[in-house]
């Protein structure tokens, strides 16, 4: 029963609430009501067929939304069938059963699972008439099963209430580091506490003039060095010129 069920994409087991969130009970209630009463018809749409829940279910499931009872359990269609696991000859709707188009049986189901119990579905509302296929019936449920899910999920994200995450308080450690490693300034006063190295202050136009002056040195000494091999190539052309000569 629980393949079959996996096969429907349906939940054997109820959506519970989350653990550690607070719940607006009153909201669900509000929630839940308004869902069904949205996705209810009296008549099927095409290639739709009907899904048989317990009466004694569904009247849980109104006092809990409508009289701040408690939370009904899964699904269940034990009552439907004998202890041959045949269906009861006597069953009889509304008395004993009530039926629901499949976008509200797939709320259902989201909601509170099924236990493991295999969907009832007929085109009619006659238990007793002829039984619809598991693939004619995984195919009529595909498409609510998904949408379910979803407005399952945006009512859960409404009535639950998860608390504000504890701050955790600094320690000693945490301090410290962030005191004394990420502080810029920490070298030059551990320096001038400990007598470490301190730095004088440059004047700018100071620094601009010393280098100013460097640049004139360092210019007129490479005009010294251009006319000293000047001179030295003067030499060697006479020099040569002079050694033509004689030859």
């Amino acid at each position: 029963m629980e393949i079959e069920m996996a096969e429907l994409g349906l939940s054997g087991v109820p959506n519970q609430h989350s653990g550690g969130a607070k719940v607006d009970i009153e909201l669900r209630r509000k929630l839940e009501r308004a869902a069904i009463m949205k996705h209810d018809s009296t008549q099927l749409k095409f290639k739709e067929a009907w899904f048989f829940i317990e009466a004694s279910w569904m009247d849980m499931w109104m006092n809990f939304v409508l009289h701040d009872g408690p939370l009904p359990g899964p699904l269940s269609n034990q009552t439907f069938y004998t202890r041959d696991n045949t269906l009861r000859k006597d069953l009889q709707v509304t008395k004993h059963y009530r039926c629901v188009n499949p976008r509200v049986f797939a709320i259902y189901t989201e909601l509170y699972g099924t236990g493991g119990a295999f969907p009832i579905a007929r085109y009619t509302l006659d238990i007793y008439s002829t039984p619809i296929l598991r693939d004619d019936v995984l195919e009529i449920l595909k498409l609510p099963e998904l949408s379910a899910r979803v407005a399952v999920t945006e009512m859960r994200e409404a009535y639950e209430e998860w608390p504000e995450p504890p701050v955790e308080p600094q320690s000693w450690c945490s301090w410290w580091y962030q005191c004394c490693c990420l502080c810029d300034r920490l070298p030059t006063v551990l320096g001038r506490l400990f007598g470490g190295p301190t730095y004088a202050k440059v004047d700018a136009k100071a620094a601009k003039s010393a280098k100013k002056k460097k640049a004139s040195k360092k210019a007129k000494r490479v005009h010294d060095e251009e006319e000293s091999e000047s001179d030295s190539d003067a030499e060697t052309e006479e020099t040569s010129s002079l050694l033509s000569d004689k030859e």
